[in-house]
């Protein structure tokens, strides 16, 4: 069986040192969540998931990825499915009756691969973990049950869990099959004929108390365990449960019965290690870093087996098919500290391509058989794949990676063109960023991703030396398709960024996709201001974040747009203005292009963060898929559906990293750090070039004081393509000591300053149009481009302490050399 993505066999140390030494270290003890309220619960591993609601003890669903996607579930009816449950436990005390227990609301300790409930009478205590295995597709159940009278008494417990399974995708229900108890091994045993389940075989075994007595029927395995118990004394039982192939099931359930631990706490270690110790983000608020290992626990955790592989998944139980759409967008915050998974995840997506170089949608078991559905050219996963690996570029400057991918890169910025029509504009069926509705028509999010996509290709394109006959013509229609964006799509009404139906008319619908022209700069500066100023007003809840559209009332639109149903939701629910994590994260963004970041970080701080959400109306701990707005109903306010949700987290790091100052354009990465009004410093791992970076920030200020590389003064914010061997860079905050590129719009190759002279080696394709910008504490005398001094299209600024120079030309040569004398 394939290993997770080279998952340890050994616990490592770890350890996460907390910037504030006021605050404890994040470790595996305190990374740890204690939640009193009713709350929605998944966890999972690799090969296993559980749903839970309502903070009951008993899952509503328990999911399987062995051999393939399985499921004990229920439910017929998904708004409903927190209705029904897969187990029941009855508990018998002395003489008295028995009770079903496990079904009432309990109070829990969360990790982000492991959950434990407690509930606690005048009689009994119950405590119960569900914990999940590394290599062996098995989860651990632990049952504790604890006499809390003051006498000695039998208990009683008998579990009864529901064996039939439903197949993945149709959901189809299998009721029959062949069921056995082993004594020996305390065991009950499924077997099922049918393909479309692959034959699969469903274990519950025993690894702690024995049972009194154990038996499979067609509905259910049962299990019954006695123990007499003093004061204070427990009845521990122990199930292994899972599901394998017929032939390896009896040798995996001997090898768990003696190894379970080892197998919990490989799998548990390796994600406190992708949480805690292979990259740091330390902002000396202890609720901040918290958030952020927890986030980054999430990204290691949703991983499921599939087909020979353990990939990326959205949440631990509910989907078991993967998406490509929901690994991009969780890598546009992974190429930051995680490079290795961005390539894996890059390389996993090509290899599902088809003999014309199209990518995968999605991939999954469905009833019998895997399924590649592929990308159309009305798809996001064109962008999204043509911007990470660009990102990706950009941080490890692997060329020869980027070399294998690139005719793949080159369809998909090919079939997304296939909706670019006459007026330079992107149409689609869908509203926004939705997968569903059926109503083409010119939109205003496909076009913003449509943009920015040709100017990563371009810069791919450059930088490989690929199509470069190409690249003026795509820099020409990208600047097209911006000035249609402003002029088309741009309401001066209502100050917004709009789309159209296919008959011509308005959609008078806010949309969150709009924001990304605020993020991508695809706006001047007044029309970015109105579309934040317009979302603000129209869009965002304070406390929970930012409806996905307003006004909220899709339930009226479902004839004109062609939903199927319900899909749409009820009023607040899913797309009916439901708060979604990429959307509050491209209002933060926008924020942040806006030039208020203080404002970025208390929305990011408030509806983002691990202990935001928490603290929120009916909070909880949850990165969600989404959340409901509807003040109006108290118990829906806050409420959230699939709450460990992959690409939530990587959005909150996402953010976090723009916040604190790097930039990414289309040509590099530099810095602009920010700290909060009482922050004294920032920490964080940056992948550059290839190489991990540690860097930090202090100081207080608008501008850059000094740049140190190491123990080096450096000269440039923006990172250059020949970077030396380093490890940290020091950024100290305030009034410059010394001249330095704060920012430019092409490749920096080099940058140094000798003799009062800054000097820059630029890179672009010929034609393309740079703007360059310099901080200096000396005021500029001269300005060089390629040895020639120019005097057009410079612009110099005072201020208290120093200079700002601003200049633009255009690109003679692929290399052009910029100077500034002092």
């Amino acid at each position: 069986m394939m290993k997770p993505f080279g998952l340890p066999t050994i616990i490592l140390l770890l350890i996460f040192i907390h910037c504030s030494q006021k605050n404890p270290d994040i470790t595996r003890e305190n990374l740890a969540l204690s939640f009193s309220g009713k709350a929605q619960i998944e966890v999972g591993g690799p090969y296993m998931g559980v749903e839970f609601h309502h903070s009951y003890m008993i899952p509503q669903r328990i999911s399987f990825f062995y051999p393939v996607a399985n499921s004990i579930d229920r439910s017929n009816d998904y708004w409903n499915r927190d209705t029904s449950f897969v187990m029941e436990w009855l508990l018998k005390i002395g003489d008295q009756p028995a009770e079903s227990i496990g079904r009432s609301a309990a109070e829990f300790d969360l990790m982000p691969y492991s959950v434990t409930f407690q509930d606690t009478t005048e009689i009994y205590s119950a405590t119960t973990a569900y914990q999940f295995c590394n290599e062996k597709p098995a989860m651990v159940l632990t049952i504790d049950i604890t006499n809390k009278l003051d006498k000695t008494e039998t208990y009683q417990l008998d579990t009864r869990l529901k064996t039939p399974i439903k197949t993945c995708h149709t959901y189809r229900l299998i009721d029959q099959f062949r069921s056995e108890y082993d004594a020996e091994a305390g065991a009950v045993y499924a077997s099922f004929g049918d393909a479309d389940a692959d034959s699969a075989l469903i274990f519950i075994a025993n690894a702690g108390l024995r049972p009194l007595s154990g038996e499979g029927t067609e509905k259910m395995a049962c299990f019954s365990y006695q123990k007499q118990l003093k004061p204070g004394e427990s009845l521990r039982i122990i199930q292994i449960i899972g599901s394998s192939k017929q032939a390896e099931g009896r040798g995996i359930v001997d090898y768990l019965r003696q190894n379970y631990r080892h197998e919990v706490e490989a799998y548990e270690s390796w994600v406190q290690n992708k949480a805690m110790k292979e990259s740091i983000f330390r902002t000396g608020d202890e609720a901040v870093d918290h958030s952020v290992a927890w986030a980054k626990a999430i990204m290691a955790a949703n991983a499921h087996y599939l087909d020979g592989e353990i990939v990326p998944m959205p949440c631990p139980a509910e989907y078991n098919f993967y998406f490509t759409h929901d690994v991009l967008v969780t890598d546009l915050a992974a190429v930051n500290f995680d490079l290795a998974r961005v390539k894996r995840d890059l390389e996993y997506i090509v290899k599902h391509a088809d003999k014309d170089n199209i990518i995968p949608h999605a991939y999954y078991w469905k009833d019998g058989k895997y399924m590649t559905e592929f990308a159309s050219s009305d798809n996001w996963n064109n962008f999204w794949f043509v911007q990470v690996m660009a990102k990706y570029l950009r941080h490890s400057g692997d060329r020869k990676f980027v070399e294998k991918l690139y005719p793949y890169v080159s369809k998909s910025v090919e079939r997304s063109l296939l909706t670019l029509e006459d007026d330079n504009l992107m149409w689609s069926y869908r509203p926004d960023w939705w997968d569903i509705g059926h109503n083409y028509g010119p939109r205003s999010y496909m076009t913003i991703l449509a943009i920015k996509t040709l100017r990563d290709y371009i810069y791919l394109s450059t930088v490989m030396g690929k199509n470069l006959n190409q690249i003026q013509e795509f820099a020409s229609l990208a600047e097209d398709m911006q000035s249609a964006l402003v002029e088309k799509l741009w309401n001066d009404d209502i100050k917004y960024l709009v789309n159209y139906h296919n008959d011509g008319s308005l959609d008078e619908h806010y949309y969150i996709g709009s924001l990304l022209a605020a993020h991508y700069g695809l706006l001047d500066n007044e029309k970015r201001n109105l579309l934040v100023q317009t979302a603000t007003e129209k869009m965002v809840d304070d406390k929970v974040g930012i409806y996905n559209a307003f006004p909220i009332d899709f339930e009226k639109w479902g004839d004109f747009m062609k939903f199927a149903g319900n899909e749409a939701g009820a009023k607040y629910y899913y797309f009916n203005g439901g708060v979604w994590p990429q959307g509050n994260a491209w209002y933060a963004m926008a924020l942040i292009a806006n030039g208020d970041r203080a404002a970025a970080a208390k929305f990011i701080d408030n509806t983002m963060s691990l202990h935001g959400i928490m603290e929120g109306p009916n909070g909880q701990p949850a990165y969600y898929e989404v959340r409901n707005a509807n003040r109006e109903n108290p118990e829906e306010y806050g409420t959230v559906d699939k709450p460990q949700f992959l690409w939530a987290g990587a959005w909150y790091i996402n953010c976090l990293y723009q916040l604190y100052g790097v930039v990414e354009n289309d040509w590099n990465i530099s810095l602009d750090p920010f700290l909060e009004q009482d922050q004294k410093n920032c920490k964080f791992t940056l992948f550059v070039n290839g190489k991990p970076l540690l860097i930090s920030i202090s100081g207080k200020g608008e501008v850059i004081k000094s740049i140190r590389y190491d123990r080096q003064r450096f000269h440039s914010a923006v990172f250059t393509t020949d970077i030396q061997e380093i490890k940290r860079v020091n950024i100290v905050m305030g009034c410059p000591d010394y001249p330095y590129l704060q920012q430019t719009s092409s490749i920096l190759n080099t940058c140094s300053y000798d003799n009062r002279q800054l000097n820059m080696e630029l890179e672009a394709y010929p034609g393309h149009r740079n703007e360059s910008c310099i901080i200096t504490p000396y005021e500029p005398k001269d300005v060089l481009i390629n040895g020639k001094q120019v005097t057009k299209n410079i612009f110099i600024e005072s201020f208290d302490g120093y200079y700002k120079l601003v200049l633009w030309f255009t690109h003679s040569n692929y290399i052009n050399k910029l100077g500034i004398k002092f």
